[in-house]
């Protein structure tokens, strides 16, 4: 179980982006360790920027930049 998440993503310290079904249980010695939280709503309304879980992107990526077109 995790911390409810608005934006239903979490991220850790190191920079890793996932979702409910990707992010290591709160009782995983992963969470306290990488310091996993959930992804702020305001991080979710960052200009130019998306996150997303990237366990579940093809490209492996957490976060998808904006440059006219959303990729």
């Amino acid at each position: 179980m995790h911390p409810p998440s608005v934006l239903g993503l979490y991220w850790s310290i190191r920079g890793e982006v996932a979702c409910n079904d990707h992010a290591p249980d709160v009782y995983d010695p992963r969470w306290i360790r990488e310091g996993w939280e959930p992804v702020p709503v305001s991080a979710g309304h960052v200009k130019g920027t998306r996150y997303h879980c990237q366990h579940c992107a093809s490209d492996g990526r957490a976060v998808t930049h904006h440059n006219g077109i959303w990729q």
